[in-house]
């Protein structure tokens, strides 16, 4: 891909699970902020926060060093949930707005560039919502309206595992696409990344094997 996603791009990072999704939107971010090119926020709720540190420190990232430390802000939605579900509010939370609130404040307070969201297909198991196609819109709407990069992870849905996200739309809110897959040839099982779609930029379609090189800290793409 040429000169990789353009600025203010939202970004869909999209597989099965297993495919390691987590792994690949926490390293780019990771890599950008090392490289002194951004700094960024990471919304987890697939991990907390601690357990997220330990798995991409056991990669090999060190997320001790000061760089991180001061360049990358992680918000543990899991955890918020815990705390209101122990008083009883969690229900009535309007999630999506106390989100968008919380990254705003982020961005007043340390004028972070880039957000990962992971995942959004957890973000809706967080209580019922009445129009969750409408508060994915509202969330994309959002994150343009700051000026920030967005990396949204989601799971691949639909009978055949063709689907871009569970409400059918997200591919065509987002910018750009990234698609990754694990095929299997007899016992062996083998990941690939293919970017599907990335406007304003040229790109290579197909799919192309990918792995983690621990001695680089960071994937790639064979």
């Amino acid at each position: 891909m040429q000169g990789g996603i353009p600025k203010g791009h939202i970004v869909l990072l999209a597989g099965v699970s297993g495919s390691m999704k987590s792994s690949l939107g926490f390293s780019m971010l990771y890599n950008a902020v090392m490289e002194g090119k951004t700094s960024g926020i990471y919304v987890t709720l697939e991990q907390g926060k601690d357990s997220l540190g330990t798995h991409m420190a056991g990669m090999g990232m060190d997320v001790q060093d000061p760089r991180v430390r001061s360049s990358i802000a992680i918000i543990d939605l899991a955890d918020l949930r815990v705390q209101l579900d122990a008083q009883g509010m969690s229900e009535s939370v309007d999630w999506m707005g106390q989100l968008i609130k919380q990254l705003a404040n982020y961005r007043d307070s340390i004028g972070f560039e880039v957000v990962v969201f992971d995942s959004l297909g957890a973000f809706f198991t967080l209580t019922k919502m009445e129009n969750p196609r409408d508060e994915v819109f509202r969330f994309f709407e959002a994150i343009r309206r700051m000026g920030l990069t967005g990396i949204v992870i989601c799971e691949m849905m639909g009978e055949s595992k063709n689907q871009y996200g569970e409400f059918g739309i997200e591919d065509y809110l987002s910018d750009g696409v990234i698609h990754l897959t694990m095929e299997r040839t007899g016992d062996a099982v083998e990941r690939k990344l293919s970017i599907v779609k990335m406007r304003h930029t040229n790109h290579v379609l197909g799919y192309q094997p990918y792995r983690w090189d621990s001695s680089n800290s960071r994937f790639t793409v064979n």
